[in-house]
């Protein structure tokens, strides 16, 4: 885009003389940066996909620590995208698999918030905010439960606080950070106890 133009054509014809040689210098030198701020602009846009980044796919390759010897590009790029997809998503499904992977049985529940004409009567009642939490429901897993001692905790400190430091850990990593994340532990009882 040639930026020396569009900056002629926005000043007003009868107070600029659009002709005279100063407003077009100095047009002239704006539409150049304007120009190059496009151009790099255009280039960063095309490093956020391996698939447009050009010259940029040795980073990717980098960051993810793969190696792009002997591959065309085309491979190249198929193996930035198949680890990148690897990596993670934010559905229900990967973060159960991901629980698996740790050792770890759980469910998810996302509460919703109650509405007229679809909640009924004796459901939760919750606020519209509860669609950013989610509960995860962890089974079988051993929950470390700290207690508010005196001589060791400090004002402000809760009461009671359960939790599983590693589950809990992975998953604050990689929540979305518009989240919030309530963990529950379930002791599974067998059909023999």
């Amino acid at each position: 885009m040639n930026y020396k133009n569009t900056l002629l054509g926005l000043l007003p014809p009868v107070s600029y003389n659009r002709t005279g040689s100063g407003i077009r210098q100095d047009a002239e030198i704006s539409g150049h940066a304007l120009d190059a701020i496009q151009e790099s602009a255009t280039r960063c846009l095309n490093v956020i996909d391996p698939r447009t980044a050009g010259n940029y796919l040795l980073d990717w390759e980098r960051v993810y620590g793969l190696d792009g010897s002997g591959k065309n590009t085309q491979q190249r790029v198929q193996t930035v995208l198949a680890k990148l997809n690897e990596t993670g998503g934010l559905s229900i499904p990967y973060f159960i698999n991901l629980a698996a992977t740790l050792g770890y049985v759980i469910t998810i529940t996302e509460p919703q918030p109650f509405r007229a004409g679809i909640s009924r009567c004796g459901d939760r009642l919750a606020t519209e905010d509860i669609m950013w939490v989610w509960w995860v429901n962890v089974q079988n897993a051993v929950s470390n439960a700290n207690y508010f001692r005196t001589g060791i905790a400090g004002t402000g400190d809760r009461l009671s606080d359960y939790g599983n430091d590693v589950i809990e850990s992975v998953f604050h990593d990689l929540k979305p950070a518009f989240t919030a994340i309530r963990f529950t532990y379930q002791k599974v009882k067998n059909v023999s106890d």
